[in-house]
């Protein structure tokens, strides 16, 4: 997992991973982590039953569809941190675990 900082661009990070062959996915961070679940959900097409917590997030970042490398950019997620910094290390150590399960994906989180 890779954590950028704030000078960094969103355009930049997804060209880097595009020219490396990995379809991307961005997921915006919500303001609190319930909102930031969702955005996971909306961003990455979810199915109607995703249950909207970090054990769901987790089973699904693992079941995602195998098509190819992957690149998930978690973006903006300074405000999260700071304004929910359980909820922001709670969604990080999902990706992480994530991660290192999958040799397919690449998370990239934007601090900014």
């Amino acid at each position: 997992m890779r954590r950028l900082g704030p000078g960094t661009s969103l355009r930049s990070v997804v060209a880097e991973a595009t020219r490396s062959g990995r379809a991307v996915h961005v997921v915006p961070a919500g303001a609190d982590s319930r909102s930031s679940i969702a955005a996971f959900a909306a961003a990455l097409r979810l199915p109607t039953w995703f249950g909207h917590n970090l054990d769901a997030l987790l089973d699904a970042l693992r079941d995602l569809p195998d098509d190819g490398p992957l690149e998930l950019v978690w973006d903006r997620v300074g405000v999260l941190r700071a304004a929910d910094p359980v909820g922001f290390a709670a969604i990080l150590a999902v990706l992480h675990d994530t991660e290192t399960h999958r040799a397919d994906l690449h998370v990239t989180v934007l601090d900014r």
